[in-house]
């Protein structure tokens, strides 16, 4: 059985990160690119070549960087993951199944053994990851529902809501093992969803249920979702080669300090934490929990950034403060800019996991969400970004602006 990586098609919810040209998949996460999560996955459970479906050449470029697994580069002709399978069929010539699995998934290799164990132990004509049903936001998976006895009756792409979803269901996971026959239905103009629901209409198609590390990386919050359980592996205080550490400058573990760090005086580190290669942490700042600086960043003196994710070559001028928000690459934000980030308690902003505070004098919890920064921004001096602001990629907000605000209730 073969394995068949997707990682091709638009950047989606994620548009506003990806520069044109690129994929999705590169975008970094503790210093590894997107696509490395699924294909580390597949080399611990399968241990074999995969077959990589890629529409922009980075992400293959990525791919084949990892060690201990041959990728195999085909370029997406048709669009859809229908397009995407046909692509590779060549290379699953001769198979009676192949693994299909997304390449945007941050995912613990135990779920494939799960699948591929079901697989083996039931024989089923489709087995099909699932994870808890999110009610929350099902309008952005697709959802199966499950009879009893574990056999999936349908599966919904990204239902209106909940009320559309018959119970008992869950969210699909992006990992499948699938006949190569039904490759015929996507021949026939049929899409992926539907081919699915043709078998399993008639055939046995089952659901194998997945607790664990799982994260469908759509949307920017998933990235700091991602971010933040990839940081919670963390262990001990790890320090690279030519790291300049100056004096009063502390750093609590878990850390990971990639080459070339520069970290200046009394700045301090708070893990768990990933600081990439060539970064500079200028004097008196406080990086702390749950972010990753994904290489080539400049934090300036005086500055605070916590449970953030910041993609390549960005700067941050002085007294900033950057929280719960993603920062595209190229990007420029100036100094004493603020984002806020307290949001309504009524407010369900988009595929946000909910990030919980609990202040002893609070009834209840309130959720955080900062600014998604789009790649090559230019954030003037003093700006406030309000919480949840999107700045569109590749523009220049003006000095002393207040950013995305939002209409107050009397």
């Amino acid at each position: 059985m073969k394995t068949l990586v997707l990682a091709g098609g638009s950047p989606g919810g994620l548009s506003v990160l990806v520069p044109p040209g690129k994929s999705k998949h590169s975008l970094r996460i503790v210093g590894r690119p997107l696509i490395h999560y699924s294909l580390s996955a597949i080399r611990e459970a399968v241990g074999r070549d995969a077959i990589l479906v890629y529409s922009n050449e980075d992400v293959y470029m990525e791919a084949v960087k990892l060690n201990g697994i041959r990728v195999i580069g085909v370029k997406q002709e048709e669009e859809g993951i229908e397009g995407a399978i046909k692509s590779a069929v060549k290379e699953l010539s001769g198979e009676d199944y192949f693994l299909l699995i997304y390449g945007d998934l941050v995912i613990d290799s135990k779920a494939l053994f799960r699948v591929m164990e079901s697989f083996y132990s039931y024989e089923p004509t489709i087995a099909v990851l699932t994870t808890p049903l999110e009610e929350s936001y099902v309008y952005t998976y697709g959802v199966a529902s499950i009879d009893l006895d574990g056999q999936i009756r349908r599966i919904i792409e990204k239902p209106l809501g909940v009320d559309a979803v018959e119970r008992p269901a869950y969210t699909i996971g992006g990992i499948y093992v699938l006949p190569t026959w039904i490759i015929d239905y996507f021949e026939k103009g049929v899409g992926f969803i539907d081919a699915l629901n043709k078998v399993a209409s008639g055939e046995k198609a089952i659901a194998v249920h997945w607790n664990g590390l799982w994260i469908d990386v759509g949307y920017p919050a998933d990235l700091l979702e991602a971010t933040r359980q990839v940081l919670n592996m963390l262990h001990g205080l790890h320090v690279s080669e030519g790291v300049e550490v100056e004096r009063n400058a502390v750093i609590e573990p878990p850390a990971f300090i990639d080459e070339g760090v520069y970290i200046d005086y009394g700045a301090v580190i708070k893990g768990p934490i990933y600081i990439g290669k060539s970064c500079f942490i200028g004097a008196h700042s406080f990086i702390r929990h749950y972010t990753s600086l994904e290489g080539r960043v400049r934090v300036g003196a005086f500055s605070e950034v916590k449970n953030t994710n910041i993609q390549p070559h960005v700067v941050i001028d002085s007294f900033t403060y950057i929280g719960d928000s993603v920062i595209g690459e190229d990007t420029c934000i100036g100094s004493h800019v603020v984002t806020l980030n307290l949001l309504p308690n009524e407010e369900t902003p988009p595929r946000l996991k909910e990030h919980l505070v609990t202040p002893q004098s609070l009834k209840k919890p309130l959720r955080k969400l900062g600014a998604i920064v789009g790649y090559g921004a230019r954030i003037g001096a003093s700006t406030t970004l309000y919480p949840q602001s999107v700045v569109q990629p590749m523009i220049s907000i003006e000095p002393g602006s207040v950013y995305g605000v939002r209409s107050v209730k009397q």
